[in-house]
């Protein structure tokens, strides 16, 4: 029988999906790189039996070996033991043995795993494990809302608009961004703002003039402003330790200028998006949202690990807040 879904079951239930998301990701790389998604979905599959053996009250111990809780819970009478099998025997020859797994054992895995998912999660819970918002494990609250709000928009058919949330919410993880303090780039790096007031005031200085000399220099300035925004761009994504060619494709999807200037107004916001012509003819796939979606969990989960580790030093924030003096 199953049981009713608490608010942390949830949580955890989102978690699952990301790890599992994750391996269906890894999955896609090239060989060998494409074998490590036998451990996340092992992972995924293993902490929902965990999960389904403190929902039903059942209990645990060390000593409990994956298999073994077909056994356990057969309240629930879970089904797919053999392709978890299969998964297993595949997971520890892998991290165990090294045995590299071949491209149709990994493919397997994916289908194993997917099947185990889709037939299991409802016989404890009552509700599919696709349904659960992955955005619950977001720390960011206002990002945590927008992707919300862009699932919501995703399963009302209105793609274009989900993927324009999932910008808003990679923008709200990204406005608090800091490199790392005693850098040089936090010391010396300018925000894009900033530089273009740089050339534009230079231009206004300049521009009546019909010095050739000048005119090469505004157009060379303007297009050092965009070398170094693209330069910060990619170091902006080495330092969360993310991938640029998945940012790459995240830009790709998601429309681009439409009313940033906003994006603190949520009224006008939803209204914008609920009579825009433009963002109608957008039709995401939900292999395409999926992965927008979690391109936006990863960075900020990234981003709450950097913003952890980056803080000023003690002293230096007590001298800012006036409670020393100055060094």
């Amino acid at each position: 029988m199953a049981v009713p879904v608490d608010e942390q079951s949830v949580k955890r239930l989102a978690y699952i999906r990301m790890l599992y998301e994750q391996g269906v990701a890894q999955a896609k790389q090239p060989m060998p790189m494409g074998a490590s998604s036998l451990l996340s979905l092992h992972d995924a599959v293993e902490m929902f039996l965990v999960l389904a053996s403190d929902a039903l009250n059942i209990p645990g111990d060390q000593r409990t070996n994956f298999l073994d809780y077909w056994k356990k819970l057969k309240a629930v009478d879970l089904s797919h033991s053999l392709g978890m099998r299969r998964l297993n025997d595949a997971r520890n020859g892998l991290k165990h043995a090294g045995a590299m797994p071949s491209t149709e054992a990994v493919a397997q895995a994916l289908t194993d795993t997917y099947a185990f998912f889709d037939d299991n999660v409802p016989r404890v819970f009552d509700v599919a494990l696709w349904s659960v918002d992955t955005s619950y494990v977001i720390p960011q609250p206002k990002a945590r809302e927008w992707t919300r709000k862009a699932s919501n928009r995703f399963e009302a058919g209105q793609g274009g608009a989900a993927l324009a949330l999932l910008q808003i919410a990679l923008k709200e993880v990204l406005s608090n961004e800091r490199w790392p303090f005693g850098s040089a780039l936090n010391q010396h790096s300018i925000g894009g703002f900033e530089r273009r007031k740089l050339v534009g005031s230079f231009s206004r200085a300049f521009g009546r003039s019909s010095s050739n000399d000048v005119s090469d220099a505004t157009r060379g300035l303007k297009a050092l402003d965009e070398t170094v925004t693209g330069l910060q761009e990619a170091m902006r994504w080495m330092v969360l330790g993310g991938n640029l060619h998945h940012y790459a494709r995240f830009q790709t999807l998601v429309p681009q200028g439409i009313f940033w200037g906003h994006s603190h107004d949520e009224a006008a916001i939803e209204a914008y998006l609920d009579g825009n012509e433009r963002l109608a003819t957008r039709t995401p796939t939900r292999e395409e949202f999926e992965f927008c979606r979690q391109f936006v969990v990863t960075t900020a989960l990234r981003q709450a690990d950097i913003n952890a580790h980056v803080v000023r030093p003690s002293w230096e924030t007590a001298r800012m807040d006036g409670e020393a003096p100055e060094a």
